[in-house]
């Protein structure tokens, strides 16, 4: 299967620029080139539900031409659209499928569409299956997907109270060979030393991640990090820090349409602003949301 076409920044936020490396055919299909071209734009330009009908159409057009290579490249491709659109039932629903067509095929799904699958999973609350689907894919032959999940497992065992899995998770990214790799272990850091209660590393790690994810154009798992760091700040007992690094997360999450994670950074922060010019920020942010550009889920 072919490099991935999608943005940089999608591929790291989702999971990690993981794909698979078919070299292209000849002849080409030039409709297939022109809506993945097309696709690839759409996202640059932050255009995401036109680059999810173009990934759509790419994706029919590779079923029309019965590829089984073409099928998984394009609908992973969707589903990650479809992911950094906020969209995880349907980018479920495209995984699902696209296993599917591929099985029908007789070939087997792979870690990237796996990883995929495990990701929309968490979206939408289903940390058992999450954790089930991203274990897989980090037992793959696929570096990138492999640490992307562990990153993944990560989370879910902190949001479990599993500290011992936490723990193998950060000694699973110990040598970070990527940006994204190098934020993912800062930020799993960030969530120990919490548990630890070493509040102040706590938010340097955090701050860490941010900065990191920031430099590769990650803002969804940017937003995360922030909360993390404002997590910290509010167990240390400083409620204005807290506020102003929620504030900061419920922003960007805001803007990125994220309505969900928004409302309850912003949420916090509303309620543990001392400072009148705090929570009127919050509030407005939080009014805001009314007319946010997508909503968190289809």
């Amino acid at each position: 299967m072919r490099a991935l076409a999608i943005p940089i920044a999608l591929a790291a936020l989702l999971i990690g620029g993981c794909g698979s490396s078919k070299e292209p055919t000849t002849p080409q299909d030039a409709i297939l080139r022109l809506d993945s071209q097309a696709a690839s734009s759409a996202l640059e330009l932050e255009r995401s539900e036109e680059a999810i009908e173009q990934y759509r159409r790419a994706f029919e057009r590779a079923i029309a031409r019965d590829d089984a290579g073409d099928i998984g490249d394009y609908g992973y491709d969707l589903a990650v659209a479809q992911l950094g659109a906020n969209q995880p039932r349907p980018a479920l629903a495209s995984v699902r499928r696209t296993q599917t067509e591929l099985a029908r095929r007789g070939s087997p799904s792979f870690p990237a569409l796996d990883l995929a699958e495990a990701t929309a999973d968490y979206r939408i609350g289903e940390k058992e299956a999450s954790d089930r689907m991203a274990r897989k894919a980090e037992a793959g032959n696929d570096a990138a997907a492999s640490a992307r999940a562990a990153f993944l497992r990560g989370l879910i065992a902190d949001d479990l109270d599993d500290a011992a899995g936490l723990d193998r998770a950060i000694a699973r990214l110990s040598s970070p060979t990527s940006v994204d790799q190098q934020a993912d272990a800062a930020e799993l850091a960030a969530r120990r030393e919490i548990r630890q209660g070493a509040f102040s590393d706590a938010r340097t790690e955090a701050e860490r991640a941010a900065d990191l994810r920031r430099d590769i154009l990650d803002y969804r798992d940017m937003a995360r990090a922030l909360s993390v760091a404002a997590y910290a700040e509010q167990r240390a007992g400083d409620p204005e820090a807290a506020s102003a690094l929620y504030i900061r997360a419920g922003q960007s999450a805001a803007a990125l349409g994220d309505a969900a994670s928004a409302r309850a950074w912003l949420g916090r922060a509303m309620e543990l602003a001392k400072d009148p010019a705090l929570r009127d920020t919050a509030r407005l942010a939080l009014g805001s949301l009314k007319t946010a550009q997508r909503p968190a889920d289809h």
